[in-house]
C-alpha cells in the first residue's frame, strides 16, 4: 500500500527544531515525525492499559454508589457557630458578596 501525505503546520522554530533532530538522528523529517508519534502512541497505549482496570474499578464503584442514600444534612441553625460563618464566607465568596462571613 502505498504512503499518503499527512500536512501539519508548525511554529518555524519548531520546524527548526524538529529538522535538526532529524537531521541529527540521521532520518529525513518524515521517518523522523512518524517515529515520533508511532513512540508517542505506544506510550499512550501502554498508559492505557495499564489504568484499564482501575478506570474498570471506579467505573464500577461509581454505578454502585448512585444506589446510595445520601445522609441527613443539619440545618444552618443546628451548626456551630464557627461552622455557620464558615458557611457564610463561601456563600458570600461565591456570589461576590462584599460581607462575606459577617453575621
Amino acid at each position: 500500500m502505498p504512503n499518503t501525505r499527512f500536512t501539519i503546520s508548525t511554529d518555524p522554530g519548531i520546524q527548526a527544531a524538529i529538522r535538526a533532530h532529524a537531521d541529527a538522528a540521521g532520518l529525513d523529517v518524515s521517518a523522523y515525525i512518524v517515529a515520533a508519534a508511532a513512540a508517542q502512541m505506544a506510550a499512550d497505549d501502554a498508559a492505557s492499559a495499564a489504568f484499564a482496570p482501575l478506570d474498570a474499578d471506579n467505573a464500577s464503584a461509581m454505578r454502585q454508589s448512585t444506589g446510595l442514600p445520601l445522609p441527613d444534612l443539619p440545618a444552618f441553625e443546628d451548626l456551630p457557630a464557627d461552622e455557620q460563618l464558615l458557611v457564610r464566607r463561601v456563600i458570600g465568596s461565591a456570589v461576590g458578596s462584599d460581607q462575606a462571613g459577617v453575621a
